[in-house]
């Protein structure tokens, strides 16, 4: 009886041939498919026939190949690959649809079009990653010799957006103003309230505010862990330990008083099941944001990140301090906010005298 072993996210058979053991890659995405391969292969070795049949493989279309990356593909550099995989997912799902039919038959221009399509409806740096995850998925499937070429070969990617986005004061007080009018309406506009004071008082992600749960805070001793970005680990792979600010502890004693149970005790519970949330939560926050007569943003949770870096820096904060608030992985992502700093380059071009 031969071996099923799962092995890069797909089923690698074993089996005796001849005497011989012989491995081969089933590229099947479920054990009852591997399983079925491998009797097969076993049923035509009892017959003295060869094990393994060359088949033509069918043409694969773009979703079908994109599956299959994502079921095979695997570097050494790749830390977490359950990770790379759930953000490989979120990003391919933006441009596989717009392109249809067989994988072979792509052309560069179709990939182009594609591009213009994920520009309209997204930010240049969201349908750039896009892009790349789809070239990504084209030079593998040349390297497995699947395809032939690459249609993404030529084909330029949305520059990210140089200027860094961030609301002015007058327009955070704008915003919270209608925050605190929609925290008195109801429960859902007093758990914004929440999420928007959290954003600004401590620059947390969107996904870490929407994970955090209430064992990660003391409000006695003013402990903050951030431990999740929504159900798994943060960016970083680690969780960083922040002091909370004095001005969010009244507010956070109030909300805990009517905070909705849930099953994994999150602090804004207001996802299936009262659980924590995907990345399509939005908390109301863009009709608040209208109300409040702001600007039209595409992630207003993360110019509220931007805000509360850019106003930091401002008022004289430590750069390296912000990086282990923001939790970046270099002091390059955070040097961005550099030029804020009310001493940056001051008398710097004063030095020289001649």
């Amino acid at each position: 009886m031969g071996d099923i072993i799962k092995r890069h996210g797909g089923y690698t058979l074993r089996f005796y041939e001849g005497g011989k053991r012989r491995t081969l890659a089933s590229h099947q995405t479920s054990y009852a498919d591997a399983r079925r391969m491998l009797l097969e292969i076993e049923a035509r070795v009892a017959r003295g026939e060869a094990g393994i049949v060359e088949r033509k493989a069918e043409p694969l279309t773009v979703a079908e190949l994109a599956e299959r990356f994502l079921a095979e593909y695997s570097r050494p550099r790749i830390k977490d690959i359950d990770r790379y995989r759930y953000g490989a997912r979120m990003s391919l799902n933006r441009v596989v649809p717009l392109l249809k039919g067989r994988a072979d038959q792509v052309t560069s221009g179709d990939v182009a079009k594609a591009r213009e399509v994920l520009r309209r409806g997204c930010a240049p740096a969201t349908a750039r990653l896009s892009l790349n995850y789809l070239a990504t998925v084209f030079s593998w499937a040349v390297k497995e010799k699947l395809l032939e070429k690459s249609p993404c070969v030529g084909v330029e990617r949305p520059q990210a957006e140089g200027s860094l986005d961030f609301l002015s004061k007058e327009e955070i007080r704008r915003l919270l103003d209608a925050v605190d009018a929609a925290a008195a309406l109801d429960g859902a506009g007093r758990m914004l309230r929440v999420a928007v004071q959290f954003a600004l008082y401590t620059g947390m992600r969107k996904g870490e505010l929407l994970g955090l749960r209430w064992i990660d805070l003391d409000l006695e001793t003013r402990r903050l862990t951030v431990a999740r970005s929504y159900k798994r680990a943060p960016k970083g792979n680690k969780p960083r330990h922040l002091r909370l600010p004095a001005l969010l502890i009244p507010l956070l004693h109030e909300w805990k008083k009517e905070c909705p149970r849930s099953s994994d005790g999150v602090l804004l519970p207001a996802g299936k099941q009262g659980g924590a949330m995907s990345g399509q939560a939005m908390l109301g926050l863009p009709k608040v944001w209208r109300a409040a007569g702001l600007r039209e943003v595409a992630h207003p949770f993360h110019i509220l990140r931007h805000s509360f870096a850019s106003h930091y820096v401002m008022a004289g904060g430590n750069i390296l301090a912000l990086q282990k608030i923001l939790g970046h992985a270099s002091i390059e992502m955070t040097l961005v906010y550099a030029h804020l700093a009310p001493d940056f380059l001051e008398g710097e071009l004063d030095r020289l005298k001649f």
